[in-house]
């Protein structure tokens, strides 16, 4: 299995609680990534192309390495937000480069959709029905308990 299709399995079974920051988002999701593949290389605040990319794994296939950059995001609620991750996004080069984006926390729908209108062939799928960008909005688990969602 690719490392593409190993992280977007994991990121779909993380459910983490409400954290406080971006940053314990991250490690709760890094921590699940480590334990769930112990033999890949799994990378924090990896520096890539003159930008830094949240997680970075690496996984050994049967006849070569696959790789994915995970940028995760808490709380998307304002355009300049939106602005900065797709500049982000732009210098890790999406048509080239496996890419998994997160969206932990609240979310502004309009700006969820005006990503994915920002990125149109990076969610079209490719050769081997693999896409090269994947977005995983993952909703405050603690909000839509309250809200009864």
């Amino acid at each position: 299995m690719a490392a593409l299709e190993t992280v977007l399995k994991i990121v779909g079974e993380w459910q983490p609680d409400s954290l406080p920051t971006e940053l314990r988002y991250r490690d709760s999701l890094t921590a699940l990534i480590r334990e769930r593949l112990k033999d890949a290389k799994v990378e924090t605040e990896y520096r890539h192309s003159g930008t830094t990319i949240d997680i970075y794994v690496k996984q050994q296939g049967f006849l070569v390495a696959s790789e994915v950059f995970v940028e995760l995001k808490r709380n998307l609620l304002q355009k300049a937000q939106l602005d900065r991750l797709v500049g982000q996004l732009h210098g890790l080069q999406p048509n080239r480069n496996k890419i998994v984006v997160v969206l932990c926390g609240e979310t502004n729908p309009a700006l969820v959709t005006r990503f994915k209108e920002l990125f149109p062939s990076a969610f079209a799928e490719v050769i081997w029905d693999e896409r090269m960008m994947t977005l995983v909005v993952k909703p405050d688990t603690a909000k839509a308990a309250r809200s009864g969602a």
